[in-house]
């Protein structure tokens, strides 16, 4: 099986597939020209978040018969395109999700507490500490966008802060989660009442 790699993956990935017996096609740096001609003759395309696979480029890729994204969102692939050439179109739906959680955490406790600004007094010989005592994220309220995998992870992960929860998600209800978890609401309420707000959604229309 010829399959096209068009986004840098690391050593272990490519030994991975080299060790499966399949033809690679490796990419990583080439122009979207480059990648559709390179797409004409494989049955595997292997993407990220740097490829974008058009209609045409589905249309040309005469024997191509999956498309792998290596990653959660798959809003760079024409997905009616594919649907209707008969090409599945795989995604990793769990790879992200524990890194984005821990990272959106990451950014709020630097926020509340101003790292990156005794960081940068630091790199130039200053210390004024007084500037920089922050908040605590105790009993403030979190409002959380997007109730997928990644938004229930921070969600659980800031209830040990002892942080107020509140949700917007037009998928989800409140007999889907416990009162003492989260509290959903409308998006007008959790933007006049959060202390924070963390976005998980997609990139869409609505």
């Amino acid at each position: 099986m010829k399959v096209l790699v068009s986004d840098p993956i690391t050593d272990i990935g490519m030994s991975i597939l080299n060790e499966a017996g399949l033809d690679i096609v490796y990419l990583p740096d080439g122009t979207p020209e480059e990648k559709q001609n390179a797409a004409q003759d494989v049955q595997g395309w292997i993407i990220r978040s740097g490829t974008q696979i058009t209609a045409d480029m589905i249309q040309s890729a005469k024997n191509l018969q999956v498309i792998g994204r290596a990653g959660v969102g798959v809003d760079n692939i024409d997905f009616p395109s594919a649907t209707r050439k008969g090409v599945v179109v795989m995604n990793t739906p769990d790879v992200n999700t524990i890194s984005a959680a821990e990272h959106t955490v990451a950014l709020m406790l630097t926020l509340s507490r101003n790292i990156h600004r005794g960081h940068s007094e630091l790199e130039k010989g200053e210390w004024n500490r007084h500037q920089l005592v922050g908040t605590e994220l105790q009993n403030k309220t979190l409002g959380i966008v997007g109730l997928g995998k990644i938004g229930r992870e921070v969600m659980e992960r800031c209830r040990s802060f002892g942080m107020n929860m509140i949700g917007y998600d037009p998928f989800v209800s409140q007999n889907m989660f416990r009162e003492d978890e989260i509290k959903i609401v409308d998006l007008d309420t959790l933007t006049e009442t959060a202390d924070y707000i963390t976005l998980h959604v997609p990139l869409n229309d609505q």
